[in-house]
């Protein structure tokens, strides 16, 4: 029974820490994504700013 419980626990740990990975490996591509689309906006005012002052 002890031999169980121990595997049931190491299977449990190894699940948490993959659910650990997959959730800082999200959190990177998000991250990502809201740097590139600040990029963009930054982009798109600096352009209009640019074209008002013409």
């Amino acid at each position: 029974m002890l031999l169980m419980d121990e595997a049931l626990a190491r299977s449990r740990q190894h699940e948490a820490q993959q659910a650990a990975r997959d959730h800082a490996l999200v959190r990177q591509l998000t991250a990502g994504r809201r740097w590139s689309w600040l990029a963009a906006f930054a982009a798109r005012r600096a352009e209009r700013a640019r074209l008002a002052v013409r």
